[in-house]
């Protein structure tokens, strides 16, 4: 964008000592769009001081995140909650330059080699073991539970290039690639896990007739990919006294899966200095309106 006198002056007001003008400034250059970014970060180059360049990087965040909310709204507005783009979109608030493109990319790639391990033949635990061992083994991915000291580890790119994840993240590249397989795998609405779930492979045809849990063949752990049954998961609802409701069961929509990963991500950012980033993800996360538990 070419530097006017209205854009100069602003930019000379950047490290105004007083609070509220600073605020005004910031303000007013955020409303120029994703187009004064080039400036911002040539100006970020020229600074002189921390403080300085401080402010520049709010700002420039701030004209990232702005777009960032109309790229939600678009997101949620068209109805289909597409896996891969919600997870780019969340990832885009830390990493603002990142490309679906790039994403889809890898992703896809992963499938093939997935793909050619598999055949029609295999039976459900068949499948999942050499998915399993595809991410785990052979890709050597290394998964976590959710630790909000690895704010890098909740984005599903980051796992592609540096095989490091953590329970959700890995759970929703499982699930990604097992639709993109057509396998009935999803991550379940268990209570502060994220456990994926096999289901039969006519289970949305069979889904009024009975309570999701008769439709599950086997559980898989989404940082490790071992495999555990009903009994077992029974004794881990006895060990921590909880009532097991059949809610527990249902597939995660897309929708109320970014949001769960919205909401993750803000616990991130806890300090006094990083609260405002936690609002902000939780407002992104209030802009996927109720997310309901349905077939995926």
């Amino acid at each position: 964008m070419q530097i006017n006198s209205e854009i100069s002056a602003l930019f000379s007001l950047i490290d105004d000592p007083d609070e509220d003008v600073y605020n005004l400034v910031a303000d007013k250059i955020v409303t120029y769009g994703k187009e004064i970014l080039p400036n911002l970060e040539d100006q970020w180059e020229a600074a002189i001081g921390c403080t300085i360049q401080e402010r520049i990087e709010e700002i420039i965040h701030q004209v990232n995140f702005k777009s960032l909310v109309l790229e939600f709204q678009q997101w949620s507005q068209k109805g289909d909650y597409d896996l891969l783009l919600g997870s780019t979109l969340v990832a885009k608030f830390v990493y603002p330059y990142l490309q679906e493109s790039t994403v889809l990319s890898a992703t896809e790639k992963l499938r093939k080699i997935i793909w050619l391990e598999l055949n029609d033949c295999l039976t459900s635990l068949e499948k999942v073991n050499v998915i399993s061992n595809m991410l785990f083994n052979f890709q050597e991915i290394k998964s976590e539970r959710n630790n909000y000291e690895n704010t890098e580890r909740f984005f599903l790119h980051n796992i592609l290039e540096k095989k490091k994840g953590n329970a959700i993240s890995t759970g929703m590249l499982y699930q990604y690639l097992c639709e993109k397989l057509h396998i009935p795998i999803k991550l379940i609405n268990i209570p502060d896990q994220f456990i994926l779930a096999c289901y039969q492979k006519n289970y949305k045809t069979t889904v009024s007739k009975t309570n999701h849990r008769d439709l599950i063949l086997f559980y898989i752990d989404a940082t490790t990919g071992n495999i555990f049954s009903h009994a077992d998961l029974d004794n881990y609802f006895e060990l921590y006294n909880i009532s097991p409701v059949s809610s527990f069961f249902d597939p995660l929509s897309h929708q109320h899966i970014i949001h769960k990963l919205l909401i993750e991500i803000s616990r991130c950012f806890l300090n006094q200095k990083q609260l405002r980033r936690k609002e902000e993800l939780e407002m992104l996360a209030s802009m996927i309106t109720s997310p309901k538990i349905q077939l995926g």
